[in-house]
């Protein structure tokens, strides 16, 4: 009893997190764009399932008709994942989203179930028919959501090359997690299926005790995620298309160290090309940016470039290009046209390849946080 009071309280707490991020989300945005109305739908349909099997345990679990009196929201719940990924990705001219198939078979199955419903309550049929059909319907949706989950696989490992522009700008790797996670759940949803047919003494709700405690944890991780990721990827598509193009002002470069001037008229020369190339090229905005790709650039080796910077910078190539990032940053940052950016798009559009990288070093060369120094730059201002 204490135990299906656990899930009951982590179902309905599920839910509201889930609506509470659907209401956020269309306050925060004026305009909704279609990959945040799908993952928003999934987040919903979610959600709508958890308070539907809480209510349903809770609520009226006194009436007999209760546990087969359900909406199938979860025949929805892949599909618009799907249908986000393809948005998202930007291959909807490439890749059907399924949408029309979706609502037919949601349709059929609501249609068909409450007819029964009905039929039951009438004593036309007995409660075995409802036992029956949950089953099919069951095999039904898993096996669609199946379908459309292999695809989506499919979509982030086989055809990379429908989206080599999404690809520049994030690597996925959230998805591909949220995908294993999903598998996980799929798992369950399986094992409660076959619990439902084979065992004798699990039965329903008790099989999906597992599956909708997985669904809820789900809900918490994708709701962040995917809002994040996609306000991000929008902003870094701007600032790369409007202003990607500016060079960096001269006052914005690490000036050489004019100390260094027992040094020989080569090695500073060098040191200058050095400079100069990663300025005019804008090399460090390249996360993948390493010295042997540098050195391809330039008429030297990789160990006589780390030399150099190592004995005119005082600094390891890390540190060498982070400096040019932090400064075209710190550029960006104060510039009331970029205000509206998120400041992990600024920073990932620099050439750092995470949030916490660019934190990390940003705060190493101005002993501030991005955020910290454009708040104290707006009140400067």
């Amino acid at each position: 009893m204490l135990l299906t009071k656990i899930f009951n309280v982590l179902l309905v707490a599920g839910a509201i997190q889930g609506f509470m991020f659907n209401m956020g989300t269309f306050l925060a945005r004026k305009k909704i764009e279609k990959p945040i109305l799908f993952l928003n739908l999934v987040v919903f349909f979610l959600s709508m399932n958890n308070l539907q099997a809480w209510l349903i345990d809770t609520v009226f679990d006194r009436y007999p008709l209760a546990p087969y009196f359900m909406v199938p929201w979860y025949v929805l719940i892949v599909p618009m994942f799907y249908a986000f990924l393809v948005y998202y990705l930007g291959i909807e001219k490439k890749r059907w989203p399924f949408l029309i198939v979706t609502l037919v078979i949601f349709l059929m199955e609501l249609i068909a179930r409450f007819s029964l419903i009905v039929l039951v309550g009438y004593e036309v049929f007995t409660f075995q028919v409802l036992e029956v059909y949950n089953v099919i319907e069951d095999m039904i949706t898993i096996v669609y959501s199946l379908f459309l989950f292999f695809k989506a696989i499919q979509l982030l490992f086989r055809y990379e090359g429908l989206y080599k522009d999404i690809l520049s700008y994030d690597n996925l790797q959230w998805i591909k997690s949220f995908m294993k996670m999903g598998g996980v759940v799929i798992l369950l949803w399986v094992v409660a299926i076959g619990l439902n047919i084979f065992s004798t003494h699990i039965k329903a709700p008790y099989s999906y005790y597992p599956l909708r405690l997985g669904s809820s944890v789900l809900l918490y991780w994708i709701g962040y995620q995917g809002f994040f990721r996609y306000v991000v990827l929008k902003d870094r598509i701007v600032l790369r298309r409007d202003i990607h193009n500016r060079v960096i002002s001269n006052k914005s470069l690490l000036e050489m160290d004019r100390k260094q001037v027992h040094k020989s008229k080569e090695e500073v020369a060098a040191y200058q090309q050095l400079m100069d190339l990663v300025k005019a090229e804008q090399l460090f905005t390249d996360p993948n940016l390493s010295l042997t790709s540098l050195a391809e650039k330039l008429p030297l080796s990789a160990n006589r470039i780390s030399q150099l910077i190592n004995q005119h910078g005082d600094q390891n190539f890390s540190d060498f290009i982070n400096a040019f990032r932090v400064r075209q940053a710190q550029l960006w940052l104060t510039d009331p046209e970029f205000k509206n950016y998120t400041i992990v798009a600024i920073g990932l559009e620099c050439g750092f390849n995470s949030k916490s990288t660019f934190y990390t070093a940003f705060k190493k060369f101005t002993s501030q946080t991005p955020s910290e120094y454009r708040k104290s730059a707006s009140i400067n201002d």
